[in-house]
């Protein structure tokens, strides 16, 4: 439950993005979920390099769709990972 969280932790950003930590899978498999996480869930992603492997962008527009999905699932003290 915690490989991901705000896109920005700035306090004043208005930035709602989140960020899957997917390092460990290949381009390939990282392009395969987000076109599901799209095409199931109806989520605006993205992929981003970080540290030479993708990452998966979950964008501001798609926050509170996200939030919506999730929320029943996360833990108490995982919740300040998602929450602005």
């Amino acid at each position: 439950m915690d490989d991901g969280g705000k896109l920005d932790y700035n306090k004043h950003s208005l930035n709602k993005g989140l960020v899957l930590n997917t390092h460990s899978f290949s381009k390939e498999e990282v392009n395969i979920m987000t076109i599901q996480l799209n095409s199931k869930f109806n989520l605006i992603t993205d992929m981003r390099l970080n540290k030479n492997k993708y990452i998966i962008i979950i964008k501001s527009e798609s926050y509170e769709n996200f939030i919506n999905l999730t929320n029943s699932y996360i833990i108490p003290s995982m919740r300040y990972k998602l929450h602005t």
